[in-house]
């Protein structure tokens, strides 16, 4: 009765979810994959087995001459939503996002992937645990910034409201004193930072960042037909017309992703390639 596997159960769910992983991206399952990666006895691995049997049971068959699980032809997930990178990590042993963090290449990469490393952004921790802390408790920080936009370093008093991801640095959404005005601020350009304090102030809605927009990016007329339908195969669309829904507060980062801009808001590149000494 110990070995019975309960699906409500965490840990059995993720028993079971791994099975599902296997067959879904591999095509096949065995008890030692359950008795490896969890460490459970061989009568757990196939009570495990047999309870996604009867979830699934249209979608797998045992093939008793190589003594495992298979998926049929038309196998379909029952319990989560297929993830590639998650694959990527368990079936080739590659964590993806943690070796994108390395500065080692050769160790961010193995016989069967590779990650394209890409330059570190910095942030500094002590400065990050107190933004945070002044973020999740509503309190102001004055921090020394240093602005890229304008090339002056000096203190600002912001009073932090959300953390964003662009794809390769963090922002730090604030109200700054200084600009009266709700800002971003990248995490990394925050060269200090102190103790937070209560604010005591009632701030303006930020209304860039509650504004959602819906953009529309044509593929380039000038493309030949051939590799327009490239693109579209690449991104899934059944037009020529990519939409996707941003805050407005990061339309700007979206677009420059995209290696676009607003007109009036040319984006100057941080890095050229020197030209070859003669």
């Amino acid at each position: 009765m110990g070995n019975l596997t309960n699906q409500e159960n965490w840990a059995a769910h993720e028993r079971l979810r791994m099975v599902e992983l296997c067959l879904w991206w591999r095509g096949w399952v065995g008890r030692s994959d359950l008795i490896e990666w969890f460490r459970i006895s061989m009568a757990q691995a196939s009570s495990d087995l047999q309870k996604y049997i009867e979830i699934n049971e249209e979608g797998i068959l045992y093939q008793t001459k190589r003594k495992r699980y298979e998926a049929t032809a038309d196998f379909k997930p029952h319990l989560a939503t297929p993830n590639l990178d998650e694959a990527v990590a368990v079936l080739l042993g590659a964590n993806v996002s943690m070796a994108a963090s390395r500065s080692d290449s050769s160790e961010a990469s193995g016989g069967q992937w590779a990650v394209l490393q890409m330059p570190m952004r910095r942030v500094d921790l002590d400065v990050a645990r107190r933004v945070m802390m002044a973020l999740l408790a509503g309190k102001k920080i004055t921090v020394e910034y240093l602005s890229l936009s304008s090339g002056i370093k000096g203190p600002r008093v912001l009073h932090p409201s959300a953390m964003a991801w662009d794809g390769h640095r963090w922002h730090l959404r604030a109200w700054c004193e200084q600009r009266s005005a709700w800002r971003d601020f990248v995490l990394g350009r925050i060269q200090s930072a102190s103790w937070p304090e209560l604010a005591g102030q009632k701030l303006p809605e930020d209304e860039a960042w509650n504004t959602w927009e819906d953009l529309k990016l044509q593929i380039n007329p000038m493309l030949d037909e051939g590799k327009k339908e490239s693109l579209k195969l690449d991104y899934g669309l059944n037009s020529d017309v990519l939409e996707m829904r941003v805050r407005q507060a990061f339309k700007r980062y979206w677009l420059a992703e995209m290696h676009l801009h607003e007109e009036g808001d040319p984006i100057v590149p941080h890095f050229v390639i020197p030209k070859a000494s003669s």
